[in-house]
């Protein structure tokens, strides 16, 4: 089972991804759009609902994201706080180090998005690969980053995957691949996508994970996040 959780569109879009081999995506909106539009996530959500978000185990998984795009860690808390309750999936939008530090220490994020946007590092180090992997935040792998990234220029973004990559071998952080599309031409095939992993240097293995594994473990623990008191304390009703 295939999922890509990063996707600016609506359901039409979600429903493209289905046609190429997907069991599911997340349809994310920015954080800053929902501030100016205050029905964003209230029309996006009964769009969903509209079209199905049966979890009978075969159906399509259609989940709400939002991007928070913060000015700083403080900013950062407040929108989390915010957002947390109304989004089934919470990404970060990193590519300043302290945003991308504050990301990985907060349980409360699924996806710290490209960490290594206009930069020359990955965004991510050892410290941080930690922090990832204890809060069980995902890190990007945004094929769109790397696709429409000057020709001259891939083999930085390429570089920066393998950084990626490196630290979650070594540290155990979880890893997560995404089209981050906007449009059908944004869309890749899984197959399409397993082939081109090895560039990163990840196994087939771990592009499964990265693609089936991760997403169903968010879904997963955003189901019962209400009846977490404290991590590794889960109140059952």
């Amino acid at each position: 089972m295939f999922f890509d959780f990063h996707l600016h569109g609506d359901y039409k879009l979600a429903r493209e991804a289905e046609k190429l081999g997907y069991h599911g995506v997340a349809l994310v909106v920015h954080s800053k759009d929902c501030k100016k539009q205050a029905e964003t996530l209230k029309d996006l959500r009964k769009t969903i609902i509209k079209d199905g978000n049966q979890d009978d185990g075969n159906s399509f998984s259609l989940q709400l994201g939002v991007e928070i795009d913060a000015k700083n860690p403080e900013d950062l808390k407040k929108q989390v706080k915010k957002f947390r309750k109304n989004a089934d999936i919470l990404l970060v939008h990193g590519g300043n180090l302290k945003i991308n530090r504050a990301a990985t220490e907060d349980p409360r994020i699924d996806i710290l998005s490209h960490p290594y946007r206009n930069r020359y590092d990955s965004g991510i180090n050892h410290v941080l690969a930690v922090k990832a992997a204890e809060n069980k935040v995902a890190v990007e792998i945004n094929l769109k980053y790397f696709l429409l990234t000057r020709p001259n220029q891939r083999h930085r973004v390429l570089n920066q995957f393998q950084q990626i990559v490196k630290l979650h071998r070594k540290y155990q952080c979880p890893v997560i691949i995404t089209s981050d599309a906007s449009s059908i031409y944004g869309l890749r095939n899984p197959r399409d996508v397993m082939a081109m992993a090895p560039c990163f240097g990840m196994k087939k293995e771990e592009t499964l994970t990265a693609m089936s594994a991760i997403p169903q473990e968010i879904m997963e623990r955003n189901k019962i996040r209400d009846q977490v008191i404290v991590q590794g304390v889960r109140l059952i009703k």
